[in-house]
């Protein structure tokens, strides 16, 4: 695996990410994921996950785009029944970071070996909010993606599910004290009213993001992605 750090994807303003390849061949058209990291949109950067996809995923033929995005709320967006209107302005700005981030992919396809056609987001927390809000609010192609996967994320709202979305996958607690339960159940009734493949992988009990869980995130994740991206 070879990582090109601190690579420019967004100008104004200033947005870096961290490009995670596979090493030893020279395949051209390699699928490709964009990584958001958790932190409540207060904290965390692109080289602090929770759950490894990054690596994991770069080691299994993947080019992953870890990418930093719009974490400038003072108090963490978290154990509320809602977002706070200073949270659902950094959601609104982090999920124009993450479409960002896949026009950069998709521009920079050959230079990456990437398959434009074959673009993915993931997050963990609130990076699993802003997945689900790039999987769900594609403006052009461009910045649409073919799939993406929220690890206790969600949405607060669903007015932007329709058909035209991308397939989903969610993993849940059902007793999140962090991020509601809700916000990943009503987008999966949402996808599945709309005709849009989705699965909603119910954890239960009390947990955000569970370390005991990440094995299960990644391979799930992992058969998720090669349906999805049609990588058989």
């Amino acid at each position: 695996m070879t990582v090109d750090r601190g690579l420019v994807y967004r100008s104004d303003p200033s947005r870096l990410l961290d490009l995670f390849r596979p090493a030893g061949d020279h395949e051209a058209r390699r699928p490709a994921i964009v990584w958001v990291h958790g932190g409540g949109f207060s904290a965390g950067d692109r080289g602090a996950s929770i759950v490894p996809f990054p690596d994991s995923f770069a080691r299994s033929g993947y080019v992953v785009a870890s990418i930093d995005y719009d974490t400038t709320v003072a108090q963490p967006c978290v154990s509320e029944p809602h977002l706070r209107q200073d949270c659902r302005d950094a959601f609104d700005s982090a999920v124009a970071d993450g479409q960002q981030a896949v026009r950069w992919l998709k521009r920079n396809a050959g230079a990456y070996g990437i398959d434009p056609d074959r673009v993915a987001i993931a997050g963990e927390s609130a990076g699993g909010i802003t997945a689900a809000g790039v999987g769900t609010r594609s403006t052009d192609a461009a910045s649409s993606v073919r799939a993406w996967i929220s690890i206790s994320g969600g949405l607060d709202g669903v007015g932007d599910v329709d058909a035209k979305d991308a397939p989903a996958l969610l993993f849940a607690n059902t007793d999140d004290p962090y991020v509601p339960f809700a916000w990943s159940a009503d987008v999966e009734s949402a996808l599945r009213r709309a005709g849009v493949t989705v699965q909603l992988v119910a954890i239960d009990g009390v947990g955000h993001v569970p370390a005991d869980h990440i094995d299960q995130f990644v391979s799930q994740s992992r058969d998720f992605l090669r349906r999805e991206l049609d990588l058989d």
